[in-house]
């Protein structure tokens, strides 16, 4: 036969590593495929992972021996269409009893390889996903110490947290106790600085109502007296100079007659050394530096002098005399005399106040009689200011009729009134007493002659008013004459 001729290949060889990843994939598809189908099934026929994954190689064998008998009926119905139930019964039943050969035998040998191949993947598969278990266990047992050791740190803290609460707490009653008595404390030095000074106030007034007292007693005390007492300071003050001035002189004998005495003592030793001759360039030396320290001494001694010249033995405080009354009836005595003396003046002040009194009056008689004078003469004033107007507006319609063509005059006729009324206001100054002066101006001289008339005005308001009408009377009388 064919069958028995044909070699079949050896299904036990090391598949290569291509089969073996497409081994995996299929059963990766495999698997896919039955988690699909397992979701699809009723709850009632479904079973946990544990049931499948004891399952045995026998009930793959069967699963798998099951499939083909459906692939074969399958591919039976399809071939012979709609055959009956009984026939298909009878088939399965011929097929079940027919002897396995050996390539069917092989066949499921390969299986059975294959299966077990799956299976040791499986459980490869299953030791990893125990060691990531184990790993994650692991991971967890580590990270619940930590969350432990985080939480007893927590816990830790809030035990110190509640220890440092309590101290602060306690802290801030010591805090608020100690402040009550600071504020207590600071209330009675208040109350005692108050007390203080309102005694200190009481003190200055007393001081001042005091020194109020002084300097009246001092504006009564006699200048011979305190001229006296300032001489007398003054000799104080220059006795104290003079006693400075021999002490430091005496101070002074006593420095000159040591430092010569040690200077001489020196130069002896330098001069009777055994065994050796003095050395003159050293004597000099000494006797330079001695002369230069005698130099200094006497610049400083010229300063203390100054400064002795200038000394004030009371440092700087005011000199202030004693006091000239010793008994109460000196001052009753100045009193006394001081009443005396104002008596006179208020009989004296008392006849200037009524002597002022009538010079008041007569000021306010003639100040009214100056008012109406000048009430008068102002108006004569603007009288004949009003007829200056009317002559000057009289003059100008003059002017215009006499020249029809207005501001086309001739220059020449212009300079000549202009002339005229120089000479004319000339005249008038002259005969207000001033001196002729022909580099003064018409308006310069119009202005002096204002101002002396506002003088003439000024002694004529200060005139009596009878002497004035009298005047201004025979003025009219002279006037009216001419």
């Amino acid at each position: 036969d064919r069958r028995a001729d044909s070699k079949p290949s050896n299904p036990f060889k090391m598949p290569s590593d291509e089969e073996i990843f497409s081994l995996r994939d299929d059963e990766r598809a495999r698997k896919e495929e039955e988690r699909r189908r397992f979701l699809t099934l009723p709850v009632h026929e479904k079973t946990t992972w544990s049931s499948r994954a004891g399952s045995t190689s026998k009930n793959v064998l069967h699963e798998d021996e099951d499939e083909a008998l459906k692939d074969v009926d399958t591919k039976r119905k399809s071939k012979f269409g709609g055959l009956g139930s009984a026939a298909d019964n009878a088939y399965r039943q011929e097929r079940h009893r027919e002897k396995e050969n050996m390539t069917d035998f092989i066949e499921k040998k390969r299986q059975m390889f294959l299966v077990q191949m799956s299976l040791d993947t499986k459980r490869a598969e299953i030791r990893k996903l125990e060691e990531q278990a184990q790993q994650r266990e692991e991971a967890l047992r580590k990270s619940e110490q930590m969350l432990e050791e985080d939480s007893s740190r927590f816990e830790l803290f809030l035990k110190m947290n509640d220890q440092k609460a309590v101290d602060a707490i306690r802290k801030a009653e010591a805090e608020t106790k100690n402040k009550q008595d600071k504020v207590q404390e600071i209330k009675k030095l208040n109350a005692q600085i108050a007390a203080v000074k309102s005694e200190m106030a009481k003190y200055e007034e007393s001081l001042e109502e005091c020194q109020a007292y002084k300097r009246f007693m001092d504006e009564l005390t006699p200048q011979e007296y305190i001229q006296e007492q300032h001489e007398a300071h003054q000799s104080e003050v220059e006795e104290k100079r003079q006693a400075r001035k021999a002490a430091r002189a005496s101070a002074r004998e006593v420095e000159d007659r040591q430092t010569e005495e040690e200077f001489l003592s020196e130069m002896e030793a330098l001069k009777n050394v055994k065994g050796k001759r003095p050395d003159p360039k050293v004597l000099q030396q000494k006797e330079g530096e001695h002369q230069a320290r005698l130099a200094q001494r006497t610049k400083d001694r010229e300063k203390e002098d100054k400064d002795d010249e200038s000394w004030d033995p009371d440092e700087g405080k005011p000199w202030e005399p004693k006091m000239y009354f010793k008994k109460p009836q000196q001052l009753l005595d100045i009193f006394a005399a001081l009443e005396e003396r104002n008596l006179f003046l208020i009989q004296n002040s008392q006849e200037t106040e009524e002597q002022l009194e009538e010079l008041k009056q007569k000021l306010e008689v003639t100040k009214s009689k100056m008012d109406e004078e000048t009430e008068q003469l102002q108006y004569q004033i603007n009288s004949l200011k009003q007829n200056i107007n009317l002559e000057e507006a009289k003059a100008s319609a003059l002017r215009e009729r006499a020249n029809p063509l207005k501001g086309q005059a001739d220059e020449h006729d212009i300079e000549l009134l202009l002339h005229q009324l120089n000479r004319r206001v000339g005249e008038v100054y002259e005969k207000c007493a001033f001196e002729p002066d022909s580099s003064l101006g018409t308006l310069m001289m119009l202005a002096n002659i204002e101002a002396k008339l506002e003088e003439y005005l000024t002694s004529i308001e200060m005139m009596p008013q009878e002497e004035v009408e009298k005047a201004e009377k025979e003025k009219e009388k002279e006037r009216r004459n001419r």
